[in-house]
C-alpha cells in the first residue's frame, strides 16, 4: 500500500456517509412502516408536494397522500417480497418516477418530482444511438479502446460536458483511462486521483446502487423528520437511496473542480468495483429517470466487455505460462538434472517468471544466473528468509519496503519471488526482478488532499487538481496471479521430485 492510500483506510474510510440524514431537494423521501403503511419519517420538502405541514404527515396512512391507484401499485410490489422496485405513481394528474426499497420492517419510497411524459418518443430517439454505441463497445479489441469508445459515446448520448472513464488500482487510486469533453473544460486524461477522493464507504455504495447523481451541487439539503427513524431507533441507512444527501466535503470538492452537476456510474469486474464513469457538467442539470437507466445499461455493457477482455487476457497469459511450465518440467525429466534445467535449458526458470536474476540454494550449494545481489548481501538475505520460516511461495514487488537492507540493491532486485524447495534446510529458488521506476501523474498534490479546520472534525478537500508528478522507486513490475500459481505448481513438483513423502 502506498503512503498516499493510507489516508483512505485510516481517516476517510471511517466516514458514515450512508447515514447523512439529509436528502437532495429534487425529490421526496417517505419511510413507511411495512405492516401499517403509515408514514414514520420523511423529507421535510414533502410538505410542499402534499400541501400539508411535514409534521402533520407523520403517522398518516400512505393512501391519504398518494391515493387509491398508487396504493394498489405499492401493494403489488410488496407482495413480491424484499427488494428494490421502480414504478410510476400518478398524483394530481402528474406521473412521478418512484423507487421502492422494501425491507423487513419498512419501505423507503423515493419520488422524483418530475413528469414522466413523452418517454416513449424519447426512447425511440435514443434507440438507434444506443444500438450503435453498444455495437462499437462490444467489438472493441482491448480495454483501452473500450474506454475510449465509451467516453465518446456516453458524452453524445448523455449530453454531459465531460465524461471520464477511470479504473482503480490495487490501492484504490483512480486512473483516468479515457476522456471526452467540451473544449473549455480541464483535461485529466492520464491523471491519478488518490483513494481518499472516493473513500471506501463511497465505493461500497456502488455495490448497492449502480449510480450517484447530483444535479446541482448548490442544492439546499433537506432534513429528515424526525431525525431518528422510529422503526429502527437509529439514523436512516440510505445506502441504496438515489436522493441521499451529499457530504459538505464532496460539495466543496465539486466546487474546486468547477463542476456544478455530476453523475458517477459503476463499472464492475467479476462482481467487484473495477472503475467508474464520471459525468461532469458546468451548470446545474437534471436528467430524467430514463436517461439514468440508459447510462446504467451502457455501464453494464461496458463492464461485460471489460470482463470478457480481462478473462481473455488471463487465458492467453495462462496458456503462455502453462506452455513454458510444461516445457520446463519436460526438460527436468529428460535431463535428470534439476539445477541445469532450471538455469541453462530453454525455457529456464527466469523465462517462466519474467525475472532478471535467480539464485538457487540446494544441498549446501548456491547457483546463480542473471543480475543478483553480491555474496555478502545474499548472505544477509538468506538469514532474513530463514527467520521467516517460509513453507509456501512468498513474493513482493518491493523488497526494500519491508527489508531495509535491500535498498542497497533495489535497482536489480526490487521484486523477489521465493519458491521453497526444502525451507528447513534453507533450500530455495529465489527469483529477482529489477526496479521499474514509474511516474504517477496525480490530479493535485496527494500530500495535500485534505485540510483541517481548527475544529479537527471539519475538513476540506484540496483546492487544485493541476498535474503533480511523483516518481515511484523501489518497486518492480508486480508478480501476476498466473505467475504465483505457476510458482506453487513448481514448488510442489520439486518437493515431490526430491522428497517422495506427501507435501505438507
Amino acid at each position: 500500500m502506498s503512503q498516499f492510500s493510507k489516508y483512505d483506510s485510516e481517516f476517510c474510510g471511517n466516514i458514515p456517509i450512508h447515514i447523512i440524514n439529509t436528502i437532495q431537494e429534487y425529490g421526496i423521501l417517505l419511510v413507511l412502516d411495512r405492516q401499517t403503511l403509515n408514514i414514520e419519517q420523511l423529507g421535510e420538502n414533502a410538505a410542499a408536494m402534499f400541501q400539508t405541514p411535514f409534521r402533520n404527515l407523520v403517522g398518516k396512512h400512505i393512501q391519504d397522500v398518494i391515493g387509491t391507484s398508487a396504493l394498489g401499485v405499492l401493494h403489488e410490489h410488496l407482495e413480491k417480497g424484499n427488494g428494490k422496485y421502480t414504478t410510476q405513481w400518478e398524483l394530481n394528474g402528474q406521473h412521478y418516477y418512484t423507487m421502492l426499497h422494501v425491507y423487513d420492517q419498512m419501505v423507503i419510497v423515493e419520488m422524483e418530482n418530475q413528469p414522466a411524459e413523452g418517454t416513449e418518443a424519447s426512447f425511440t430517439a435514443l434507440y438507434q444511438s444506443l444500438r450503435n454505441s453498444i455495437s462499437k463497445i462490444e467489438t472493441a479489441p482491448d480495454i483501452q479502446e473500450v474506454c475510449n469508445i465509451a467516453a465518446v459515446e456516453l458524452k453524445a448520448i448523455s449530453g454531459f460536458d465531460k465524461i471520464m472513464i477511470y479504473a482503480f488500482d490495487r490501492d484504490w487510486n483512480g486512473n483516468v483511462l479515457a476522456e471526452a469533453m467540451e473544449p473549455d473544460m480541464e483535461s485529466y486524461l492520464g491523471f491519478t486521483f488518490p483513494a481518499s477522493d472516493i473513500p471506501k464507504p463511497a465505493r461500497d455504495m456502488y455495490q448497492k446502487n449502480p449510480y450517484r447523481f447530483i444535479p446541482n451541487r448548490e442544492f439546499k439539503p433537506v432534513k429528515l423528520y424526525p431525525v431518528i427513524n422510529p422503526i429502527t431507533n437509529s439514523f436512516l441507512d440510505m445506502s441504496e437511496c438515489n436522493l441521499r444527501g451529499v457530504a459538505a466535503v464532496h460539495v466543496e470538492y465539486l466546487r474546486n473542480m468547477n463542476v456544478m452537476a455530476s453523475m458517477s456510474v459503476r463499472l464492475l469486474k467479476d462482481g467487484n468495483l473495477w472503475g467508474l464513469i464520471a459525468c461532469h457538467h458546468k451548470t446545474a442539470r437534471r436528467i430524467d429517470s430514463q436517461l439514468c437507466t440508459v447510462l446504467e445499461l451502457l455501464s453494464t455493457v461496458i463492464s461485460a466487455r471489460i470482463n470478457l477482455l480481462h478473462h481473455q487476457k488471463f487465458l492467453d497469459l495462462s496458456a503462455r505460462i502453462n506452455s513454458l511450465y510444461t516445457q520446463l518440467i519436460e526438460n527436468i525429466y529428460q535431463s535428470k538434472d534439476l539445477i541445469k534445467s532450471l538455469l541453462k535449458e530453454q525455457p529456464g526458470v527466469m523465462d517462466l517468471f519474467g525475472a532478471q536474476g535467480v539464485i538457487i540454494t540446494y544441498k549446501n550449494k548456491t547457483w546463480s544466473a542473471g543480475d543478483v545481489p553480491d555474496a555478502s548481501q545474499l548472505e544477509d538475505l538468506m538469514l532474513w528468509l530463514h527467520l521467516k520460516q517460509l513453507r509456501k511461495v512468498w513474493y513482493t514487488d518491493s523488497l526494500s519496503g519491508i527489508y531495509d537492507i535491500a535498498s542497497e540493491y533495489q535497482e536489480i532486485a526490487s521484486g523477489i519471488l521465493v519458491i521453497p524447495i526444502q525451507a528447513a534446510q534453507d533450500e530455495y529458488v529465489i527469483l529477482f526482478r529489477k526496479e521499474f521506476i514509474r511516474t504517477t501523474s496525480w490530479g493535485g498534490n496527494p500530500e495535500e488532499r485534505i485540510f483541517f479546520d481548527n475544529d479537527p472534525r471539519i475538513y476540506h478537500p484540496r483546492h487544485s487538481f493541476k498535474l503533480w508528478q511523483e516518481h515511484v522507486k523501489g518497486f518492480s513490475k508486480p508478480w501476476l496471479q498466473e505467475e504465483t500459481m505457476a510458482a506453487d505448481n513448481l514448488r510442489s513438483f520439486m518437493y515431490e521430485l526430491i522428497n517422495p513423502e506427501p507435501l505438507a
